[in-house]
């Protein structure tokens, strides 16, 4: 009995577990980067200003452009990559989280995974009509992200983080 409560404080003393990212709530114009030991822990949430990348621009262009969706997608669709417009090397160790405002009237989350694992998660988000829950997709591994939502959102909520194993070539999905 003694051996099974040591254990249970040895437990109840141990870092966090592998994988296990805390919700993150964050405004247009935010960031927040997590970065992973090599035993997999996430370290404490890094807050920062968002800073728009050159693939950020070239995505937000390409995704303003196209007409919002009369219902929630299943499938992200892969943005295009040119010689002039190509992601920037994400860290291995390293998932970044932004909220950018286009011009204040469309809200960009772009979420960066530099694990190698895909990244799926949770959001809700605080508009003028409240607080609810939004669709959002799978990031692949050791790529960016875009969500992109044709009005301002005042607030994202990113929560129920996991690492899930992916096949190359397979398309993210989305709920």
């Amino acid at each position: 009995m003694k051996a099974v409560a040591l254990l249970l404080g040895l437990l109840a003393a141990a870092p966090a577990a592998a994988q296990e990212i805390p919700a993150l709530s964050l405004a247009p114009g935010e960031a927040i980067t997590l970065r992973f030991d090599d035993g997999g822990r996430v370290g404490p949430p890094e807050r920062g200003r968002a800073a728009w990348s050159r693939y950020d621009l070239f995505a937000a262009r390409h995704l303003a452009g196209i007409a919002p969706p009369e219902a929630p997608e299943t499938e992200g669709t892969l943005l295009p990559s040119t010689d002039e417009a190509r992601p920037d090397p994400i860290p291995a160790d390293v998932v970044r989280v932004r909220a950018l405002s286009i011009d204040g009237r469309h809200t960009l989350l772009v979420v960066e995974n530099g694990q190698g694992r895909a990244l799926a998660y949770r959001a809700r988000m605080t508009t003028d009509q409240g607080t609810h829950p939004t669709d959002v997709c799978v990031v692949l591994p050791r790529l960016p992200s875009y969500e992109h939502w044709a009005f301002p959102i005042h607030r994202l909520e990113l929560y129920d983080f996991r690492f899930i194993p992916w096949a190359p070539g397979r398309r993210p999905t989305c709920e």
